[in-house]
């Protein structure tokens, strides 16, 4: 079973992907989020093409309020349950932007490659923390 991981941004969309077995996470692509109609008819390809199965997406869940951040992405969750036909769960994603920076910076990506990946990254390490927890 194949599952696709969303971190969601204000101006860009990352994605990571599972392997079949559902076991190992990998970055799959940077969405540009202009807007919403469109960025979810990009992810409604991806699933048919890729067969997905089950998508996750991140929320940033902070220590104390909801954020803004936290209500758009909620916003954004509520209109791609209503357009696609696959499940969908909300995962906490706290912190994934920083620890995805520190991977790429750690595997010798430096200024435009950190930030054209940092948003795949952040989805890898939702998708992988998931697969982890979940998958037997």
């Amino acid at each position: 079973m194949k599952t696709i991981s969303i971190d969601y941004g204000d101006r860009r969309t990352g994605l990571a992907v599972s392997d079949e077995s559902g076991k190992l996470a990998k970055r799959f692509r940077t969405l540009e989020n202009r807007e919403e109609e469109v960025l979810i008819a990009e992810i409604q390809k991806i699933l048919l093409e890729e067969k997905i199965a089950l998508v996750l997406v991140g929320v940033p869940v902070g220590l104390n309020a909801i954020s803004e951040q936290t209500r758009k992405t909620n916003h954004f969750i509520m209109s791609l349950k209503r357009t696609i036909n696959v499940p969908i769960e909300s995962v906490n994603e706290m912190y994934t932007s920083k620890m995805a920076e520190k991977n790429l910076f750690d595997a010798g990506k430096r200024g435009t490659e950190i930030r054209e990946l940092v948003d795949q990254e952040a989805a890898r390490i939702i998708l992988q923390e998931y697969l982890d927890k979940n998958v037997k």
